[in-house]
């Protein structure tokens, strides 16, 4: 592979997260803007969820042939392609069509966002950097979008408290990060610097068939490293949907108005997202295994959801349970940060990284399509009291389970090293 300099290989990340750091604020603007949705489409709470439902449940679709396409279409095309093809429909958007009109736009959503580009910035990343850099490259990749996430959140507000009225303000808003993500694709198509293959690398890899052989994509899937990956994503992905209920736990639990709750959970969100990326993925490369840091991301996280569940629900002690929540955070999204540098540790080759990816996304991101629907649904009839226990206790199970699958995961690797040393190789390196 022909490597890029150094900064520009950052450089190409940046303007990569900065594509990433948008193109999913109009799927999910619904969290920043759910009673302006609304009122600006007159759809029911049960539409509204059905929005989310079909555009979860296309990305579950999209995950495994959005991996096949990262690894046969060049990455820097498939990311500009994504940001565009996500403005014209936020444009679409704005313009407020009936109810069906706009299942199809989240349909069309999950096209762009998931099956177009999601994998295509997966692979471009790990493309970038080496195996012992895939931590540094994937956390920079991550801080960067939480932190160009953030910032756009608070333009969207700028632009949303212009309007005098609620529904010009939410097309206002639709609006602003249509142009902003059509201008990141834009800016990428300039500035993002994507690694070439020198001729012999191209003729090699025509002659094992990577090109146009779908038989190294199955590989990936009898491949059993790629589902643990996938499994652990899961164990994550699940503590940190479910922390999305701290917000009402602390109006709920601590008395405080949704206001006060707003500005606690966005500020926890900005101290540990940014943070954590940036910070996790350094130390993960500097131990040399990221399988083996996220192991001890997991105990941070059960310690601390432990503490968070027995702190008494007294206005005092507040801050106390902040602290913590921010802790459980910061653990949390470490681990997210590095979701898809395990693809290095595993050692899959850099033209499966692609579909190493929808794997990995297709087991990971599932809680998307049933984990709000049923923890709503128990406090809907259990009462929020025994909900938020709940919450608490799975964050405690499914961080212990993570926890083993990182042991499970590490003695895997250690196993294939050992057949590698006694000159055995594994199916998809042998292709």
């Amino acid at each position: 592979m022909a490597e890029p300099k150094k900064i520009n290989r950052y450089v190409s990340i940046l303007f990569i997260a900065l594509v990433g750091g948008f193109i999913t604020k109009l799927p999910y603007i619904m969290n920043s803007y759910y009673t302006a949705l609304e009122q600006a489409t007159g759809a029911t709470r049960m539409q509204l969820g059905m929005l989310s439902s079909i555009y979860g449940v296309i990305n579950f679709i999209a995950y495994l042939p959005g991996g096949y396409l990262a690894d046969r279409v060049s990455a820097k095309k498939l990311v500009v392609a994504g940001a565009l093809g996500t403005a014209v429909f936020g444009l679409w958007y704005a313009a407020l069509p009936g109810f069906v009109w706009l299942l199809v736009i989240h349909m069309g959503f999950a096209i762009t966002t998931v099956f177009i580009f999601w994998a295509a910035m997966v692979k471009a990343v790990n493309n970038l950097g080496t195996e012992a850099e895939q931590g540094k490259m994937f956390g920079f990749l991550e801080g960067s979008r939480y932190l160009i996430g953030i910032l756009a959140m608070y333009g969207s507000i700028a632009v949303f408290s212009r309007f005098t009225d609620e529904v010009a303000g939410f097309q206002g808003v639709i609006v602003y990060y249509s142009v902003m993500v059509a201008v990141a694709g834009l800016l990428a198509l300039f500035f993002f610097k994507e690694p070439g293959k020198t001729a012999e690398e191209k003729a090699a890899a025509k002659e094992r068939g990577e090109i146009i052989s779908f038989k190294l994509f199955k590989d990936v899937l009898k491949y059993p490293h790629i589902w643990m990956c996938g499994v652990i994503v899961f164990c994550n992905y699940v503590p940190i949907s479910l922390a999305n209920y701290i917000n009402p736990y602390f109006v709920d639990g601590f008395s405080v108005s949704a206001a006060h709750a707003a500005t606690l959970t966005t500020t926890g969100a900005a101290l540990a997202t940014v943070i954590s990326a940036y910070l996790g993925g350094i130390i993960a490369d500097k131990i040399g295994s990221r399988v083996k840091f996220m192991a001890g991301a997991f105990v941070g996280m059960i310690i601390f959801a432990i503490v968070m569940q027995f702190i008494p629900l007294n206005p005092s002690l507040l801050y106390v349970f902040f602290t913590f929540n921010v802790l459980f955070a910061f653990c949390a999204f470490c681990i997210k940060a590095l979701y898809f540098s395990t693809i290095g540790d595993v050692k899959m080759p850099k033209h499966l990284a692609g579909a190493s990816s929808g794997v990995i996304s297709l087991v990971g991101y599932a809680p998307d399509m049933f984990i709000y629907l049923v923890i709503g649904a128990i406090m809907t009839s259990m009462g929020n009291a025994f909900g938020y226990r709940l919450n608490f206790i799975l964050m405690i199970v499914f961080s212990v389970i993570g926890f083993v699958c990182c042991l499970v995961l590490m003695r895997m690797i250690k196993k294939t090293k050992s057949f590698e040393a006694a000159g055995e190789k594994d199916q998809p390196r042998q292709a």
